[in-house]
């Protein structure tokens, strides 16, 4: 029987990356965390429901959670929370803006190039028009989907 060097090095690979994760992991099915939130910590409550609901921890007691939600307070028994995560820092949206406009004028530009003939007079302003609109859906799409990345993390899974 022969082992093959590959196999094995690749199977101790995907080993020690998981370690990390396996280790790392802790009991989140405890609702006294929940409990222990600060008042006006930003929460994200999923619902076993499906829903999920964004606001401030007012309070949590042995049967609800009560947060306050666009200046309303919303109670939620215990039994409806799937997950509970607090939501830290900022939003991002400059940052993500700026590596979407480069994405996009990159595409842009590429896709422009693909366009480009020397037999033509006029082609360069394939690599130019796709270059400013690359450009712009990229800043914009970049935009959106920075203003939705915060980090979250788990205080509490029903699971």
């Amino acid at each position: 029987m022969h082992i093959r060097p590959l196999a094995v090095l690749l199977v101790l690979t995907l080993f020690v990356t998981q370690l990390p994760a396996v280790f790392g992991q802790q009991s989140s099915n405890n609702w006294s965390a929940v409990q222990q939130l600060k008042t006006n910590t930003k929460l994200i409550v999923k619902q076993k429901s499906g829903g999920e609901v964004k606001g401030l921890m007012i309070e949590a007691t042995d049967t609800t959670l009560t947060i306050d939600r666009k200046g309303k307070p919303v109670s939620i028994a215990r039994a409806d929370v799937q997950q509970v995560y607090v939501s830290e820092g900022k939003a991002e949206k400059g940052k993500w803006a700026a590596i979407g406009s480069g994405i996009g004028a990159g595409t842009g530009a590429g896709i422009g190039a693909i366009k480009y003939s020397p037999d033509s007079d006029d082609s360069e302003i394939y690599i130019v028009g796709g270059l400013l609109i690359g450009v712009g859906v990229g800043a914009v799409s970049g935009l959106l989907f920075g203003q939705s990345r915060r980090k979250r993390e788990l205080v509490y899974s029903a699971f």
